[in-house]
């Protein structure tokens, strides 16, 4: 136990935290030490609930939108579920039978339980279901009948993965809105199947109800609202018991959605997913008037957000916690207007300069909210940029949200494109989702850096400060033609400072002895300006989580000017564009230095 860390990792936390962490542990201590007792409870609970409605109008509409995101996740693999073959997070499963599944199976995880809880999720059920075939509905009951045979609450961990409260959030939305679907497209009635798994669902209500997140918060516990919403849009009217909600999930909004439309947790990946919470929320119209209005300008300025974080291909930055294929694109999510050349989200730290299919998104905000900063990434000061419509510098990526090398890896400065130091990091990383001590970033607004290129930004970042260093990095873009990257680290050199450039296998190194990348008709040329070209190597990166993709890993190594090193490279795609000279770069280096 290292308790130095330990305590810059917990007094952050709130006091709600601190009482419901007590709480909420002790609750699932309690029912894993009796379990028949603590079903019973939860059986009552469900019990006093009505039934879901499966033809109400807002269960549709929740149906839809849940059927979009499930499609994008689980469509291409539905054939092989009923010989119990699955994909779960870009990796094949063949379970040889429906029963036989090993629900808390290692599943390439280790010690984190993503997979298995994608498991449970069940969000194949939705596209399975909505094919309206009654074969598919026994699937989906064998299913459940194997996930209660073998989960049952005395197994240790049990309420980490199927039986925990957002995995149970998940279920009962899938089942619902898959039921629903089933029944829309002209499933054949199967009044005992139906009764079965509706009586699943209801019993998730109720354990949901019971084991509120209120220890994360945040997206889980937002979560746990949607379900509950999704839950009261197939009944008359809102049961007593979710009187609660009207309140509360304002409340989780104002949390999780920062003023300038940004998610709180610094991942557009649950940026997006949250944008499907709203719609889930909205569908099913359990708040009205002023909140209701609310839910609906919260929406508005996340879709404004959304249009920050997205490249020119429309899809979004992978700046930590994030990759694709976990929701629909994000136009398919939103059709949001193109940003403005230079658009900010001062709040969530993110500016994006661009035009056309040239496009650089820069991050220079914090890690994450101080009391969960648990899908942070060490990424500060690094950019995604975009030439021709085509991802040309990315960031690493998830490997694995399993505690080990490949996890503290891919969160590290050294996997990002970020100014760092070897040897040292901007964030204390521990265990899967643990921080200890971390820095910040912020933009920098000095004026005198206007004027260099026709849309710009600039950052610093003061990760480095034990070691008594602040970086800070200028990012200009000539639309069509060029990207200016200059970056400066301000303080002793006693430890290596680089820059590293992350480009993805889909452009080849050149081969007339430059150092540039081609992709199609697009060729990019890197020129040093300042500092040395320090190699290129061949690197991987993961654009879907644990799906490992090549890329190019090209190293710059600065050059001291006094009381600073520098590195400064210009991309160059157009042939008219000629690079800043010497003294401009210079001049542009005191001004970024002197802000």
């Amino acid at each position: 136990m290292n308790l130095p860390r330990l305590w810059r990792t917990v007094r952050h936390l709130s006091a709600e935290q601190w009482v419901f962490r007590a709480l909420c542990r002790g609750r699932r201590v309690a029912m894993g030490a009796a379990p028949v007792f603590s079903r019973r409870h939860i059986a009552r609970q469900a019990a006093r609930l009505p039934l879901p409605d499966l033809n109400t109008a807002p269960l549709a509409a929740c149906a839809a939108t849940v059927l979009a995101l499930q499609e994008a996740v689980h469509g291409d693999h539905l054939d092989g579920i009923a010989a119990a073959k699955f994909v779960l997070l870009n990796r094949a499963y063949d379970f040889n039978s429906l029963e036989d599944i090993p629900w808390r199976g290692d599943f390439h995880e280790g010690n984190n339980p993503l997979r298995r809880m994608t498991l449970a999720y069940m969000g194949y059920a939705v596209p399975l279901l909505a094919r309206g075939q009654a074969g598919d509905l026994h699937i989906i009951l064998r299913l459940l009948r194997g996930l209660d045979a073998h989960n049952p609450w005395s197994a240790p961990g049990v309420f980490r993965d199927v039986w925990n409260a957002y995995t149970a959030s998940h279920r009962l939305i899938n089942l619902l809105c898959g039921l629903a679907l089933y029944r829309a497209n002209g499933g054949t009635r199967e009044a005992a199947a139906e009764a079965e798994i509706l009586d699943h669902v209801r019993f998730c209500a109720a354990f949901v109800r019971a084991n509120l997140e209120r220890d994360l918060q945040y997206n889980h516990l937002l979560k746990n609202y949607v379900a509950l919403a999704v839950y009261a849009a197939a009944l008359p009217e809102l049961p007593a018991r979710f009187g609660f909600l009207a309140k509360e999930i304002p409340t989780a909004l104002r949390q999780n959605v920062l003023p300038d439309g940004g998610h709180a947790e610094r991942s557009p990946l649950y940026h997006l997913l949250s944008l499907l919470d709203m719609d889930l929320l909205t569908a099913s119209k359990v708040l009205e008037g002023e909140a209701a209005a609310g839910l609906d300008e919260t929406a508005d300025r996340m879709a404004v957000a959304l249009g920050v974080m997205t490249h020119p291909d429309c899809d979004i930055a992978l700046f930590n916690d994030s990759w694709l294929g976990e929701a629909p694109p994000a136009i398919r999510v939103r059709e949001f207007l193109a940003a403005e050349e230079t658009a900010r989200l001062p709040d969530t730290g993110y500016v994006r300069i661009g035009s056309g299919g040239d496009a650089v998104i820069f991050d220079c905000g914090p890690c994450g909210p101080d009391d969960n900063p648990g899908h942070a990434h060490a990424d500060f000061l690094s950019v995604e940029a975009s030439i021709g419509h085509k991802r040309f510098l990315v960031d690493s990526g998830v490997p694995t949200y399993t505690a080990g090398p490949d996890r503290d890896g891919s969160r590290s400065a050294q996997a990002h494109n970020g100014p760092r130091l070897e040897g040292v990091e901007p964030i204390e990383f521990w265990k899967s989702f643990r921080v200890g001590r971390r820095g910040r970033a912020r933009e920098i607004g000095n004026p005198g850096l206007a004027g260099i290129a026709p849309l710009w930004c600039a950052g610093t970042q003061d990760g480095y400060a034990p070691v008594g260093v602040e970086a800070r990095r200028f990012v200009g873009l000539w639309p069509g033609a060029a990207i200016l990257v200059c970056d400066a680290w301000i303080g002793p050199v006693r430890h290596p400072a680089r820059t590293d450039l992350l480009i993805p296998d889909s452009w080849s190194p050149d081969d007339k002895g430059t150092l540039a990348f081609v992709q199609d008709d697009v060729r990019v040329e890197i020129s040093v300006l300042a500092g040395r070209f320090g190699g290129c190597q061949p690197d991987r990166y993961w654009p879907r989580f644990g799906l490992e993709a090549p890329a190019n890993r090209v190293t710059l190594v600065p050059e001291s000017f006094g009381d600073f090193r520098a590195v400064a490279f210009w991309l160059n795609w157009a042939d008219p564009a000629a690079a800043p000279d010497a003294a401009t770069v210079a001049s542009l280096f005191g001004r970024l230095v002197g802000s």
